[in-house]
């Protein structure tokens, strides 16, 4: 049986290995900047997370066993403007239903904190992901372009 379950920022190390997955897909799907996420570090990016409190911070797993992590989402919020930070599915769980359990959780959450503004950023070669985003409401709004 899976359970999504939320955990708090002291133990986002057992996300770890899914993040690293994610890393790896980005990195192989993206045709010019696959370089940006090849040197991402887990620590160095998750420290980021370490300045938000428990209020304003949401951490979900999404499990089938103490051991077996399925899936992930991280949000934050300040004010009345959320952010869902990172999302994953494992490969072989996509379609699957927690992916959207995940976000529907994480929106919430978010909207009951009183957020008005709910952004997510996923790379332009991702389209599998910009379309699930879009059937959960997101609409596109700008396009960074870099020049490297």
């Amino acid at each position: 049986m899976i359970c999504c379950r939320d955990i708090p920022f002291n133990e986002i190390s057992i996300i770890k290995e899914l993040w690293e997955k994610n890393r790896e897909y980005h990195e192989n799907i993206s045709e010019n900047f696959g370089n940006l996420y090849a040197d991402l570090v887990f620590e160095e990016r998750m420290n980021h997370f370490s300045s938000f409190d428990n209020e304003h911070l949401k951490i979900t797993a999404a499990q089938e066993s103490e051991n077996n992590i399925l899936g992930y989402a991280i949000s934050t919020f300040e004010e009345n403007e959320g952010c869902i930070h990172s999302l994953h599915v494992a490969e072989n769980y996509r379609g699957s239903g927690i992916g959207k359990e995940l976000m529907n959780s994480h929106i919430d959450w978010l909207k009951e904190n009183g957020c008005k503004d709910i952004s997510i950023t996923v790379a332009v070669e991702n389209l599998n992901t910009i379309e699930f985003y879009k059937r959960l409401g997101f609409k596109e709004n700008t396009i960074e372009m870099r020049l490297m």
